[in-house]
């Protein structure tokens, strides 16, 4: 039986394995870049640099982590999106809106994923295709065919839509000097901003999958 101490133990030791982990995707947002120092990382969440490696090994280690803490999240408002009594087309806007949301909070995923599978072992790549991205990409192909058998959603090739959903939810986060640049605006997405792109992008989406769809 766990003693009053060693659970307040295990409570800090998670609150600094949290902290650090905020820490990275804190940096990463702000300054736009994957590449982050451990020193850095450690100094945002006020601890040691050396407990990165006690626990997470390394940088990699903290890195792959944070992954799988951003996407298992996704994951998890996935499975409790099929349980909601709501037709396709209602289920399918949830999701969407959802991604989109995402990649406003952590504009950096795509980054990361890609930085995490360079040169990585295969059983990381494994890791992060088979029990990250096409659970993903499996739950909107079960949506889509569910629309299909329904008779709400046109026939559409999932792979195709999935790519879409994904550079469209990127594609504004990602793209700061564009953003800045071009068209005159701030250096990143604000609330405003995200809620126009997010109806936006939702509603672009649907247009093209579901039968005489009406905004």
């Amino acid at each position: 039986m766990a003693t009053r101490s060693d659970k307040a133990e295990s409570r800090t030791r998670g609150s600094i394995r949290d902290a650090l982990l905020d820490a990275a995707s804190a940096l990463m947002r702000e300054q736009d870049k994957i590449d982050i120092g451990i020193v850095e990382i450690a100094a945002r969440a006020g601890v040691n640099h050396g407990m990165i490696r006690y626990y997470f090994g390394d940088k990699e280690g903290m890195l792959a982590a944070l992954l799988d803490r951003d996407v298992l999240r996704a994951i998890g408002q996935l499975d409790a999106l099929f349980r909601l009594p709501v037709t396709p087309t209602e289920r399918m806007r949830i999701h969407l809106e959802g991604i989109v949301d995402t990649y406003y909070r952590i504009p950096y995923l795509n980054r990361l994923i890609q930085y995490m599978v360079r040169d990585a072992e295969p059983e990381r790549v494994r890791h992060i295709g088979d029990e990250l991205l096409k659970k993903i990409a499996g739950a909107q192909a079960r949506m889509i065919e569910e629309g299909i058998a329904a008779g709400e959603f046109h026939p559409v090739d999932p792979k195709l839509f999935y790519f879409n959903t994904i550079g469209a939810a990127d594609g504004l986060y990602s793209n700061r000097l564009t953003l800045q640049v071009v068209f005159q605006g701030k250096p990143h997405a604000d609330d405003d901003l995200h809620a126009r792109y997010r109806q936006h992008t939702v509603e672009t989406l649907l247009a093209g999958l579901v039968k005489n769809y009406q905004p």
